[in-house]
């Protein structure tokens, strides 16, 4: 995890200004306005720079953080922007990035569940009680091909290594997952598992939740798109064709 990136996470209402004396005083706007985004975040890995609607304005991506930046005066914007139509461009934007780093993702390794029409991928600690609950209102749907990364959160749930590890060393997953998820082996002690390739399969499995980015959990895509947590309105919408 880049560790300016917290910067970026505060919510804000309305923008807030950055400003740049020296850019400001400056009449020539910069031959390259990419270079000199670089330039004036140095101390930030910078993904991606686009040009915005609006002229001279452009769009930096760190992450999942977006905001803007205008070259010619050196101000900064954070917040959001909207079209004319009420639309939340930054939101979009936002939700692009996410569902664009589930592309080349190994399902191959996830554990997969169902065979259903729709794909969701799930970023999950075995041991969080909104995984529970959103494994249990999937488990109810028979539309679904789910296909499921562990990434135990030991500093909140210090037995979610060890219960990740008892899934992936199991003969059937999906069977264990789902003995797991239900919290039906959460008194009684679990057979150790050492499975070296077992072992190699969840660290893999925490370098995917780490690329996403994934800050807590449940993480989902369902059908592309990116759900933060067990919104089931919103899960709900999107498998329905509501969303």
């Amino acid at each position: 995890m880049r560790s300016r990136y917290a910067v970026f996470v505060i919510g804000f209402i309305g923008f807030i200004f950055l400003f740049n004396p020296q850019a400001a005083h400056s009449h020539e706007a910069p031959v390259n306005a990419e270079e000199a985004i670089r330039n004036q975040f140095t101390d930030l890995a910078v993904d991606a720079v686009e040009e915005t609607p609006i002229g001279g304005l452009y769009e930096i991506t760190i992450e999942d953080a977006v905001l803007y930046y205008h070259p010619e005066t050196g101000v900064t914007l954070f917040g959001e922007m909207w079209s004319k139509e009420k639309k939340n461009l930054t939101a979009l934007r936002k939700a692009a990035i996410s569902s664009g780093k589930i592309k080349d993702l190994p399902l191959d390794k996830a554990i997969k569940i169902g065979d259903g029409p729709h794909t969701v991928i799930e970023v999950v600690d075995p041991d969080c009680p909104y995984c529970r609950k959103t494994h249990d209102f999937f488990n109810k749907r028979d539309d679904l091909t789910r296909y499921v990364f562990l990434y135990p959160l030991t500093q909140i749930h210090p037995e979610a290594e060890a219960k990740s590890l008892y899934i992936l060393c199991a003969e059937n997953r999906q069977e264990a997952y789902d003995a797991v998820l239900s919290g039906r082996l959460d008194d009684l002690p679990l057979v150790p598992c050492s499975d070296g390739e077992a072992a190699a399969l969840l660290d893999q499995h925490k370098r995917i939740g780490e690329r996403l980015n994934v800050r807590g959990t449940p993480a989902l895509w369902i059908d592309g798109r990116f759900v933060s947590g067990a919104d089931f309105r919103k899960i709900a919408g999107i498998l329905d064709g509501h969303f």
